[in-house]
């Protein structure tokens, strides 16, 4: 491996960094509740950004899709930008099958 890369380190650290930002997560979303944070309208906010930042990943991903195979071709950049856009589409597919099966 590289000379200065310690493999315990990183196999400790990274769970340990995992755990640490879970319990300041788990502090943070206590805090928010007791102060009434995530109520209706909060819903309704973060709802409504989730579904700008969807609209906005789609069009990066079509544009760097346009850009790879303009100067790329049909390379590795292309097929990996294929993918994600098919996960994406997925998960938006699987979104929305879940809320129209509650609404």
């Amino acid at each position: 491996m590289y000379d200065g890369f310690n493999t315990w380190s990183f196999l400790l650290g990274l769970p340990l960094g995992l755990v640490i930002a879970g319990i300041v997560w788990f502090i943070n979303w206590r805090i928010g509740k007791k102060q009434r944070r995530y109520d209706e309208r909060y819903r309704n906010i973060h709802r409504q950004a989730r579904s700008y930042s969807w609209l906005a990943t789609t069009g990066a991903i079509l544009i760097g899709w346009m850009v790879a195979m303009l100067l790329e071709g049909p390379g590795l950049a292309f097929f990996i930008l294929t993918a994600i856009w098919v996960i994406h589409m997925t998960s938006y597919g699987v979104g929305a099958a879940i809320a129209n099966s509650k609404n």
